[in-house]
C-alpha cells in the first residue's frame, strides 16, 4: 500500500534554504528531538505558530540515564568496599560524583524547558 495522495494545494514545492552556526543546529536538533519531529517540520511549526512545539520526548538521552545508573554502580562498590573494611581514599572519587550529580540536576531542572533560552546537551562529560 502507497502513500496516500497529498492535494496539489498541500504540496510543498518550495525550498528555503537557510544557514545557522553550529550551536544553533544543534538546538534546532535536539528540540526537534524532543518534539518528535524532523528539524524541517520543527522549524515549520515554529515559524507559523510562533511557539515551541511541545516536548514529546525528554531531552535527557538514555546515555545520561546510563551515566546515573553507572554513578549508582560506583556508589554501592565504595560502600560494600567500606563496609568491608577497607578505607581507601575515596575523596577524589565522591567529589567527581558531587560534580557529575549537579551537572545531572542541571539538565534534568531544564530539560522541559527548551523555549527559555536554555541549552539542553545530551550526556555531561566523565
Amino acid at each position: 500500500m502507497g502513500r496516500p495522495l497529498v492535494k496539489e494545494e498541500d504540496k510543498r514545492v518550495v525550498q528555503v534554504n537557510i544557514r545557522l552556526t553550529t550551536g544553533e543546529n544543534e538546538r534546532v536538533l535536539t528540540y526537534a528531538e524532543a518534539s518528535a519531529m524532523t528539524p524541517a517540520n520543527w522549524i515549520r511549526q515554529k515559524i507559523f505558530t510562533g511557539k515551541f512545539p511541545q516536548v514529546k520526548i525528554s531531552p535527557v538521552t538514555a546515555a545520561m540515564y546510563r551515566e546515573l545508573h553507572q554513578i549508582g554502580v560506583n556508589l554501592n562498590q565504595i560502600t560494600r568496599q567500606m563496609n568491608a573494611g577497607k578505607q581507601p581514599n575515596f575523596v577524589g572519587v565522591i567529589a567527581e560524583l558531587a560534580k557529575q550529580q549537579r551537572d545531572i540536576l542541571k539538565l534534568l531542572i531544564h530539560d522541559s524547558r527548551p523555549g527559555e533560552g536554555q541549552r539542553i546537551q545530551g550526556s555531561t562529560e566523565l
